[in-house]
């Protein structure tokens, strides 16, 4: 039992120097990915707008189209109506006339709208492109910064990661499983706490009498009734 209470007391010390590492990046990673996502949805963004304003474009050159021949088709129909003989054909010309009449002037209002859309697209891909360079310049800066101190931790955090799978294999799984709960819930990562002046090292409980020997013989896992951290003498090997 001695023997794997030393070894948690071993995890311990390798978690803690792991999460100093972390710590040392600061919040660069989480930074990181915010920038590479906020990139991505950017993108999007711009990718979908310059669809708008080129499906804008085509719309109103279809358009623009449309109304030339419908003038076209209206000088037509009134050169016409001077040369008709009869009121049917009268009526009948008059009603083209309105029809090409209501297609320029619905035309030229659509063609209005869609170049006030066009002129609105424009701008807002220029705006949403600048923001993008931004993005990735501040990206680029905080990538860098990031690889720069993994590169400097890495061949350490492998080391660590390696030693700590040795141990991890030692342990009784029930005794690994509780030490891995306690210490990824716990902020602090501490899975293991030594009892100082008669309180929990974690959450700083009082300990009884009784079970502080009880710690002391290392017999048995004895643990905090309050944080559920695994408790250790504090005199045994160094965390």
């Amino acid at each position: 039992m001695r023997t794997q209470l030393e070894q948690l007391i071993q995890l311990q010390d390798i978690d803690n120097e792991l999460l100093e590492l972390q710590q040392e990046r600061g919040n660069l990673p989480e930074t990181v990915e915010r920038l590479r996502a906020e990139i991505e949805e950017t993108t999007h963004l711009l990718d979908l707008k310059q669809k708008e304003q080129l499906n804008a474009g085509k719309e109103r050159r279809r358009i623009e189209n449309e109304v030339e021949l419908a003038k076209v088709s209206l000088k037509k129909y009134q050169d016409q109506l001077f040369k008709v003989t009869s009121n049917r054909e009268y009526d009948a010309i008059t009603t083209e006339i309105e029809s090409a009449k209501a297609v320029v002037s619905n035309g030229e209002s659509r063609i209005i709208e869609l170049l006030g859309q066009e002129e609105e697209l424009v701008q807002t891909c220029e705006e949403l492109e600048k923001n993008l360079e931004e993005i990735k310049s501040d990206f680029d800066v905080r990538d860098a910064e990031l690889q720069e101190k993994i590169a400097e931790t890495s061949d350490t955090e492998a080391t660590l990661k390696k030693n700590r799978v040795k141990i991890v294999e030692q342990l009784a799984k029930p005794v690994y499983a509780h030490y891995e709960r306690i210490h990824v819930a716990k902020e602090d990562g501490m899975g293991v706490a030594r009892v100082y002046n008669g309180a929990c090292g974690g959450c700083f409980a009082a300990i009884p009498p009784q079970k502080q020997m009880e710690v002391a013989s290392m017999e048995d896992f004895i643990l905090c009734e309050t944080c559920g951290r695994i408790l250790v003498d504090p005199n045994s090997m160094e965390m």
